[in-house]
């Protein structure tokens, strides 16, 4: 069975690197309180990614009777601290076991949609956020192309982390064998 995993083995962190990272002592010191890092960090996200995929669909044009101007400025705000939050939470769970989370299959790749969401977000914000602020309906094409790309960035890297939570099944179902299993 083809593991698609296999085809990122280039893009992975050095194990090196992440022995280096290695800290036991904070390991210990976060072991009480990792399912709360955890919670808040999948809260965090939740939150963000809500907001992101709101915002991306209506720079898309979806729901374009809400004012893109006041509705960026109720939402940017919360979309800041959520993303701080998640960012704060993802790395200290990083940090808690770096060789673990380091090596899963997918977790370069999450980092470079990461950082290409970001770069999206910054060039929009920097060069059409005011167009399409002012704006009446229908938006400018680059303020859907940036809603579109942040979609698909932020989709990837949700993706990518529920990849990396657990690997690929270690037995292939054949037809036979599901046929087997039903009767």
């Amino acid at each position: 069975m083809y593991d698609p995993s296999l085809a990122l083995a280039g893009f992975r962190i050095p194990s090196d690197i992440l022995v280096a990272l290695d800290n036991r002592p904070l390991h210990f010191a976060l072991q009480p309180y990792h399912f709360l890092i955890r919670l808040l960090h999948v809260l965090s996200m939740a939150a963000f990614f809500g907001g992101i995929g709101l915002l991306d669909l209506r720079l898309m044009g979806i729901r374009a009777t809400v004012p893109l101007r006041s509705f960026t400025e109720h939402t940017l705000p919360w979309l800041y601290a959520a993303f701080g939050v998640t960012v704060v939470t993802g790395a200290t769970l990083f940090l808690y076991d770096p060789v673990h989370a380091g090596s899963h299959a997918y977790f370069t790749l999450k980092l470079l949609f990461i950082l290409l969401g970001l770069l999206n977000a910054a060039l929009f914000h920097r060069s059409g956020l005011a167009a399409a602020l002012i704006a009446a309906a229908p938006l400018p094409s680059g303020a859907k192309v940036a809603g579109a790309l942040s979609l698909a960035c932020w989709l990837v890297v949700m993706i990518t982390a529920s990849l990396n939570v657990e690997g690929p099944p270690k037995v292939l179902l054949t037809g036979s064998a599901n046929a087997a299993i039903v009767r």
